[in-house]
């Protein structure tokens, strides 16, 4: 079976969707004869992507029986592949790429992607925002974020030690909750520093990986709660820096709050964190329902709920290896991997292949 996969973000570009197609390739590659098409030098180059994408599919898109986009943006694509081919269009959904309002965003997007064979949302809460826009329930299959557990990188002593000196304070004897993302209104930051951390006794630190649009507004309210010294944003980190927060932290956060026209369409990062069987407290909206398994690898707290986040914080007792098993488990890429390969094999079976 030959797959073309058609990636619109890719590495060496970081991000939650470049890791994706990153890992989709790798892992399908292993399974099947799998070519990719992809945009790694981002917006720069987009419109250059766009231009030779067209005409690589003009050319080749009849050697392939199945051509999976790696996201809904690149749907006007899609009746392109069934005019000139027979192969089957599938599609992997993340959340924005399907909410999105912005410049008439709506007006063609669930159009286009009538013309898929198939659409894979990355969350239960994806799949529910697919069908509002009135994508047929026999076109959806959620396959939920893989996470590569051979790749997981580990916590050398150099880059701890240079983590350390970026924090610049003595963490011993310290509980630790960590968030890492990006610093955008919806990852709900400032709420949580507001309304719960600066409630949380002295011997709580909370460090902030990531940049991003809200970055002076959390670090003003670090200052006007007086949590300087005990609220650290350490702005860009590297893997290897982030696999060491992983491990010298107790307690991984994702506050999440609504944000009309966004929204958090699975979030990778609570399963990164658990493969470091880190527990996760995040809040109970949207695609973050799916990464945490409620009472194994952490627990799941109402929007703005400050007493359920203050308690789970105060009592969470879950132990890390057992976090690790369960994560492996469940969020090994080679079981999404092996979903989307008998997920193609499905359509190819249906005409004359």
């Amino acid at each position: 079976m030959r797959v073309l996969f058609i990636a619109r973000t890719y590495p060496p570009l970081i991000g939650g969707m470049e890791q994706f197609a990153s890992d989709f390739y790798t892992n399908l590659k292993l399974l099947t004869d799998l070519e990719l098409v992809a945009n790694k030098n981002g917006k720069k180059t987009f419109l250059f992507f766009i231009i030779r994408l067209f005409f690589y599919l003009l050319k080749n898109a009849r050697k392939f029986e199945i051509i999976h986009f790696s996201d809904a943006t690149l749907a006007p694509f899609f009746p392109l592949v069934k005019i000139i081919s027979t192969a089957k269009v599938t599609v992997t959904v993340y959340g924005l790429d399907i909410v999105y309002k912005k410049f008439g965003y709506q007006l063609w997007t669930p159009f286009f992607l009538g013309f898929a064979d198939k659409i894979f949302p990355i969350s239960q809460y994806t799949m529910e925002k697919c069908r509002e826009i009135r994508i047929p329930a026999e076109k959806l299959s959620v396959i939920l974020i893989g996470l590569d557990i051979s790749k997981i990188p580990e916590c050398k002593d150099a880059n701890r030690n240079l983590l350390l000196s970026k924090i610049g304070t003595d963490l011993a004897n310290k509980t630790i909750l960590l968030t890492i993302g990006r610093l955008i209104r919806r990852k709900g930051h400032i709420w949580f520093i507001k309304n719960v951390f600066s409630k949380l006794p002295d011997n709580f630190v909370y460090i902030i990986a990531g940049t991003g649009s809200q970055s002076e507004e959390i670090a003003k309210t670090i200052k006007d709660f007086d949590l300087v010294g005990r609220v650290f944003m350490l702005g860009f980190i590297s893997d290897e820096e982030k696999a060491c927060l992983y491990q010298i932290a107790n307690i991984f956060i994702m506050p999440n709050v609504f944000e009309k026209n966004d929204q958090e369409g699975f979030g990778i990062v609570i399963i990164e964190a658990g493969s470091y069987g880190l527990p996760v407290i995040a809040t109970k909206i949207e695609g973050i329902v799916d990464a945490v398994i409620d009472g194994s690898t952490g627990y799941l707290v109402n929007e703005k709920d400050v007493q359920g986040f203050l308690d789970a914080i105060m009592n969470i007792n879950l132990e890390r290896n057992s976090i690790i098993s369960v994560v492996t488990e469940k969020f090994d890429w080679k079981t999404t991997a092996n979903s989307y390969f008998e997920e193609f094999k499905k359509l190819s079976k249906i005409g004359n292949y």
